[in-house]
C-alpha cells in the first residue's frame, strides 16, 4: 500500500508535467505553422489546430495563434475572422470558468466552423462565377 501511495505522489505531478510539455511542444508547432497558401480562411487554422491538439482550450490557443501570424504581419486580418476568432475567444473562456464542458464547446466549435467554410465556399462560388 505505501508502494502504490508513493507511485501515485511521484507519477501524477510527472504526468501533468508531461501533458503540458505536449501542449507547449503543439502551441510552438502552431505559431511557427509555415503558410503557403494565398488566402487561407479563419476556420482552417482552427481546423488544423484540432486535429494536433489534445484538448479544447490548446486547439482554440493553436488557432488565434497561427491565424493571427498569419493574417496580422501584412494587416489581412478580416472583419469576420477577427468576428469568428472573438467567437472562439468566448468559447475558450466558457469552458475555462466552467461556463461550458469541452464537449459543449467543442459541438459548438464544429458547429460554427462548418458554418464559417460553408459561407466561405459560397463566397468563392460567387466569385468564380463571375
Amino acid at each position: 500500500m505505501v508502494f502504490n501511495s508513493t507511485f501515485q505522489l511521484t507519477v501524477k505531478p510527472m504526468l501533468k508535467k508531461l501533458i503540458l510539455l505536449l501542449n507547449i511542444t503543439i502551441l510552438f508547432a502552431c505559431a511557427s505553422q509555415d503558410i503557403t497558401s494565398q488566402s487561407q480562411p479563419t476556420y482552417e487554422h482552427y481546423r488544423a489546430c484540432d486535429l494536433m491538439s489534445l484538448d479544447f482550450i490548446s486547439t482554440m490557443q493553436c488557432g488565434k495563434s497561427t491565424r493571427n501570424s498569419y493574417c496580422l504581419p501584412d494587416n489581412k486580418c478580416s472583419r469576420k475572422g477577427n468576428n469568428l476568432v472573438a467567437y472562439y475567444d468566448q468559447l475558450a473562456i466558457a469552458v475555462q470558468t466552467n461556463e461550458l464542458s469541452e464537449i459543449e464547446a467543442r459541438n459548438l466549435f464544429l458547429k460554427r466552423n462548418n458554418a464559417a467554410e460553408a459561407e466561405y465556399n459560397e463566397v468563392m462560388k460567387k466569385i468564380n462565377a463571375q
